[in-house]
């Protein structure tokens, strides 16, 4: 073989060499690029997912805080109109005439009443009231259950206060309406609460 046909034969082997080596250049080429579109379909995938999910996670939140807001402004007019209340049945009850008055003061009195040695700290509007007539039904009554001994009533509570307290034995019981009802609105504001929050 001559040296003419050598270097055809070494360009031939070379040019064959250069095909494969193209050809197998386009496959890993087309392989490359279609692991790259498979990853990035994938990741695309994934980041939708992650934001679909953090998209729904900011939206629960949303709706949470919106709920939570709204409780809150319900809570707020709910404790507005029992405050309201309370005050309007406050002054309804100070407003109360002598006979209802009295008739009020001698239940709570017979039923607060366990040994007769209290003392009642009353108004001295009311202490004028209770003077003559309401004293001796009231010792009646605790008679019949029980309890009577001779009332001391005294006036010590300041003027436009209703209601009375009861002292015995060192231990003051206050049933002035203003006291009466901030225990009742505290309760209820509890219970109102408990309805609303769960």
């Amino acid at each position: 073989m001559g040296l003419e046909e050598i270097v055809k034969e070494i360009e031939k082997k070379a040019n064959e060499d250069a095909e494969k080596m193209r050809k197998e250049g386009q496959e890993e080429r087309k392989t490359i690029l279609k692991k790259a579109q498979e990853e990035a379909l994938r990741t695309r995938k994934e980041i939708t997912r992650k934001l679909e999910k953090e998209a729904e996670l900011l939206k629960r939140e949303r709706v949470i805080s919106v709920r939570v807001e709204e409780k809150k402004k319900l809570l707020a007019s709910k404790r507005k109109i029992l405050a309201e209340s309370f005050k309007q049945a406050e002054e309804e009850l100070r407003g109360l005439g002598k006979q209802e008055y009295m008739a009020l003061m001698k239940r709570l009195l017979v039923s607060s009443i366990d040994s007769g040695d209290e003392e009642i700290v009353v108004s001295r509007r009311d202490e004028a009231w209770m003077k003559g007539d309401f004293l001796k039904e009231l010792e009646k009554s605790l008679e019949k259950k029980g309890t009577w001994k001779k009332i001391r009533v005294t006036a010590g509570l300041r003027e436009g206060e209703r209601g009375f307290i009861l002292k015995k034995e060192g231990v003051h019981l206050n049933y002035t309406l203003s006291s009466l009802f901030l225990l009742l609105e505290e309760e209820l504001e509890i219970e109102v609460a408990k309805r609303l929050l769960g």
